[in-house]
């Protein structure tokens, strides 16, 4: 069905409230769809409720880990992971592309250019066809590099003064002269 957040933060609190009628199987399909709406924080909103002992067992603890390499960029090991848990993963249509999305944004704020071969481990796609498809969605390809289009997120910024703390010519003047009295 259609993924409800709140709906299913309620059904966490009613666990919370009925621990005896916790599901382990059914909470593990909340934490695969909330994890399909990176980086939204609906995951984490989730594990707040998550009881420590359901979060460290079996069929839960595997998506833990998965997110946990979702949060700190290692998504070669996330997709490692995932071909050892597919079956937790396949409730949930277009799973794999909802988390190409995610690492797809994450790249887009990081790199201005990136190597195509790494931008395909990245996003654990092998056919050209189908990771030139990605690769439209945040820039070109050039040759054996793509080249993301740029944003305020992966671009340097220059740090324009303030001129409420900017240091006016005459002031520091003033200061100087003080100091030489001083010395």
């Amino acid at each position: 069905g259609a993924y409800e957040l709140d709906d299913n933060l309620l059904l966490l609190k009613l666990y919370q409230f009925f621990p005896e009628k916790a599901n382990p199987a059914v909470i593990a399909r909340v934490l695969v769809k909330a994890l399909m709406h990176l980086p939204e924080t609906d995951f984490l909103l989730c594990m707040y409720l998550i009881p420590e002992r359901i979060a460290t067992e079996a069929p839960v603890l595997p998506i833990v880990e998965m997110s946990n390499r979702l949060e700190t960029c290692q998504f070669q090991a996330f997709w490692e992971e995932l071909a050892a848990s597919r079956e937790l993963v396949d409730v949930a249509p277009g799973f794999d592309d909802a988390i190409r999305d995610y690492a797809l944004g994450v790249v887009s704020l990081t790199y201005q250019v990136i190597d195509l071969k790494y931008l395909g481990e990245i996003l654990h796609v092998s056919d050209a066809a189908t990771l030139d498809q990605h690769v439209a969605k945040i820039g070109s390809r050039e040759g054996d590099k793509v080249r993301v289009k740029l944003s305020d997120d992966n671009q340097a910024k220059v740090k324009e003064p303030d001129d409420a703390s900017a240091v006016r010519a005459d002031q520091l003047a003033k200061a100087m002269r003080a100091m030489a009295h001083v010395l």
